[in-house]
């Protein structure tokens, strides 16, 4: 085992380094900005046997990154901006979030680490993350924030936002506009993403020990499980064998992770099993209940399922969070349409002209007959 364990870091140490780099990325022009080579310092790649993602260097001794990337792995191997190697440890927490905070030592105390908290909501986000393609730390497009976390509602509540990122950069810092760490990225569909911000983190501190170890392991295990069942039942596009279909409930259920829920009501919801789609869709909801990427997928499953009443109250949510989205603004239409409320019709019709002008002269059409 323990040569199987060398192998695998070998390998891995070869897969990042097959690139010259620079120690310092002030002499990148683009990053000739100390705050931005700053974060690109603190950013590093992770590399599992499972796959590859991003970290944030949050004290000498310690990273951050999710807990569905560690897994149920022992050791994750860590690359610097400079091109430095080296092995880091997931120490053990049980707060219900998708953080995991990384060490150079087997066991350290993690209480010492200090954070920052900016006391002042973020107008202006970037993601900083690991590139794949680059192999090497990028900071990506600035977007907006949609939501910040009402943290009386959910002590697990994300922030959303339309900043660009890309796969791999799960873990990576993000930033406000004063380059000030604001949370870490968990996941996201490419047009929403979601970020688990830095007071989370001061839970996962206090609930970091390492006699945890052991159902640590177990919920990485379940994660790392769901996401392999997950992945093969694309193979199926209608109702697959009920063992699969028990499977998923089973093992995703004890993940206890947000963005696995997700994609377990999506993948229930593509196959028509519209009651398991709305359970899931609906744990995750109970976690994060301002998640535009959640509240999607169930007002989709809803509208599938022809459970229009249902659907209404999670399209008004939407409507107020991400008034854009020609997705929603359709379903809106359709909605109020079907439901025959004229009143929403027409704020419906007033964000589409702001919004999505083309599509209006359809929608007015649409929503004319539908209210006779």
């Amino acid at each position: 085992m323990k040569k199987l364990v060398n192998y695998f870091f070998s390998l891995f140490v070869l897969f990042f380094t097959n690139q010259a780099f620079s120690s310092d990325c002030l002499e990148n022009k683009k990053y000739s900005n100390q705050h931005k080579c700053f974060w690109l310092k603190k950013v590093v790649g992770i590399k599992t046997p499972i796959m590859i993602a991003s970290g944030t260097i949050i004290h000498d001794n310690f990273i951050v990154t999710n807990k569905h990337v560690v897994e149920d792995h022992p050791y994750v191997i860590i690359k610097f901006y400079n091109g430095e190697i080296r092995k880091a440890y997931p120490l053990p927490n049980n707060f219900p979030v998708d953080l995991a905070i990384l060490s150079f030592k087997k066991k350290d105390n993690v209480k010492k680490i200090n954070l920052s908290i900016p006391s002042v909501l973020p107008t202006e986000i970037r993601v900083v993350g690991y590139d794949q393609g680059r192999k090497k730390s990028r900071i990506y497009k600035k977007g907006k924030l949609i939501h910040f976390p009402i943290f009386s509602e959910s002590i697990s509540s994300r922030i959303h936002t339309d900043a660009q990122s890309l796969p791999g950069n799960s873990g990576g810092a993000v930033i406000n506009k004063k380059n000030k760490l604001i949370g870490f990225l968990a996941s996201g569909d490419g047009n929403y993403n979601e970020v688990i911000p830095i007071q989370s983190l001061k839970h996962v501190i206090d609930n970091t020990d390492m006699n945890l170890m052991d159902n640590f392991l177990k919920e990485g295990k379940n994660i790392r499980l769901c996401a392999d069942t997950l992945e093969f039942s694309y193979k199926f596009q209608k109702k697959p064998p009920d063992q699969l279909i028990n499977k998923i409930e089973n093992i995703c259920l004890l993940s206890n992770n947000k963005q696995l829920f997700d994609q377990v009501g999506q993948t229930f919801g593509r196959w028509g099993l519209f009651d398991k789609s709305l359970f899931f869709l609906n744990k995750s909801l109970t976690l994060d209940p301002y998640s535009p990427n959640t509240l999607l997928s169930l007002a989709i499953s809803f509208h599938i399922k022809r459970d229009i009443v249902s659907e209404k109250p999670i399209i008004l949510k939407l409507l107020t969070l991400i008034p854009q989205d020609p997705q929603v603004l359709r379903l809106g239409i359709q909605v109020a349409g079907y439901l025959k409320d004229e009143k929403m019709g027409k704020n419906v019709l007033n964000l589409m002209k702001k919004y999505n002008p083309g599509a209006l002269p359809l929608a007015k059409k649409y929503l004319e007959n539908a209210l006779k």
